[in-house]
């Protein structure tokens, strides 16, 4: 189902005020009422609205609130040799560590709802029509007027690995708390709120603020914008820094076992309900103040290592809402990490519920 722009405009309006009228969306989007008419007629068909008094569809849904941008790879055929050309592939995909989380959730069958911003250009139509693809509702990522859609340029060396990369992401930095305001009904009937923190600091803090009555799940993203939630990292339900994050976090040095467990001891004191340290080739830790413990997937077949963390977080969502255990949700978080790493794309086209079970499956039979 393709939702026009005009459409997710009315949307956008109809979910911060159900109640309004033909009349007032006509003045604030400065067409004829007739128009307005017309746009609703075709929003019921598309089961967008429902009847008087724009009643929106309301069934349960995870909303993402982060970065959206287009994703330029450079993988080299050899060793990479510095200050010179290097052969290789250059691939671009739609990207965005919410943007990914979004996706990801949304293939493996948990409806979910983009926050984002992209620019009124080509790369945001782009970034629009892969995300809508993917069933994820794109209603309430806003276009903006004059900067351009974000991009993320990562450079690969030859075992895979990130050597190198450059975002420029200065758009995501023009949203603001009108912006979640206006979509307050909408994050108010969400089963859990998933931030980035690619999203400003004020706006972090006012979500954790006005929507703690609902699970917060936070992606740190990187260690530079891990100090944008130091003070408030005890607002959020669950959370998954890497270990360095987790150490900036804590002030706690993790060297072992014991190190390990004292900084999710110091996460969760401070209010967090659910810790993934995520240990890259070594796998995770997990804890929640009555189970803890390492999980590691075995063989794993690595053609890139970009969106393995967004297929992650995508998994500890699915395990607190289907699974019963934060066990479980650090194994199945990991099967759809794996499935990411083996794609070159930074979202496998082979993410679903039923190849995350296989990978499960097939993790049990080598343990036996």
């Amino acid at each position: 189902m393709k939702i026009t722009n005009r459409e997710r405009e009315i949307l956008r309006l109809i979910n911060s005020n159900p109640m309004i009228s033909q009349d007032q969306l006509a003045e604030k989007l400065d067409i004829t009422r007739s128009s307005v008419g017309v746009h609703i007629s075709n929003m019921v068909k598309k089961n967008l609205i429902k009847g008087r008094g724009y009643v929106t569809q309301s069934e349960p849904h995870v909303s993402v609130i982060g970065g959206s941008n287009i994703d330029l790879q450079g993988s080299a055929d050899n060793s990479l040799l510095l200050n010179d050309s290097n052969p290789g592939e250059i691939s671009m995909s739609a990207g965005g560590v919410g943007r990914n989380i979004a996706e990801n959730l949304s293939r493996i069958s948990i409806a979910t709802k983009m926050f984002s911003y992209v620019g009124a250009d080509a790369l945001g139509e782009f970034l629009i029509e892969k995300t809508q693809s993917a069933n994820v509702d794109t209603s309430f990522i806003k276009k903006h007027s004059t900067l351009p859609t974000s991009q993320y340029l990562s450079v690969l060396d030859d075992n895979n690995d990130m050597l190198v990369s450059i975002s420029d992401m200065r758009i995501i930095n023009e949203m603001s708390i009108e912006d979640i305001k206006s979509c307050s009904n909408t994050l108010n009937q969400s089963s859990v709120i998933v931030i980035d923190t690619n999203i400003p600091t004020k706006v972090i803090q006012y979500i954790t603020d006005e929507y703690s009555h609902i699970p917060l799940f936070l992606d740190p993203v990187s260690i530079a914008k891990t100090s944008k939630i130091i003070n408030i990292i005890g607002k959020f339900h669950t959370v998954k820094p890497n270990r360095l994050e987790a150490e900036l976090i804590t002030g706690i040095k993790i060297t072992d076992k014991q190190s390990m467990l004292k900084a999710a001891q110091n996460i969760f004191d401070r209010g967090c309900k659910q810790i993934f340290i995520t240990l890259g080739k070594e796998g995770v830790f997990y804890y929640d103040g009555t189970e803890h413990g390492y999980y590691c997937q075995r063989n794993i077949e690595v053609n890139s290592g970009n969106g393995a963390g967004d297929a992650f977080v995508a998994g500890i969502v699915y395990g607190f809402l289907k699974l019963n255990s934060i066990k479980k949700s650090a194994e199945y978080a990991s099967a759809a990490a794996a499935i990411a790493l083996k794609s070159k794309n930074t979202i496998s086209d082979d993410i679903s519920p039923r190849n995350i079970e296989i990978v499960l499956k097939e993790s049990k039979d080598e343990i036996k």
